[in-house]
């Protein structure tokens, strides 16, 4: 099961794109995927949260750093 955050503005595409990758790969017998809001699937909250502590810095940088795997500067 492959859940993505609801963002209306990209739904479609992001259902494009994965009808075909699916396809592509074989496995549209066996992943399902839905669009789902923050609400209704708590773990889309992490990566906000973890992104919050990040820009935060100091000792909220400091608590998830180690849960960064890649680090880009941009």
């Amino acid at each position: 099961m492959l859940v993505l955050e609801s963002d209306e503005s990209i739904v479609e595409l992001d259902r494009k794109t994965l009808y075909r990758s699916v396809r592509r790969h074989g496995c549209h017998e066996i992943l399902e995927y839905r669009h789902l809001r923050a609400f209704e699937e708590p773990l889309l909250a992490v990566p906000d949260a973890l992104a919050w502590c990040w820009q935060r810095g100091g000792h909220w940088k400091t608590r998830v750093r180690e849960m960064a795997e890649e680090i880009r500067t941009v």
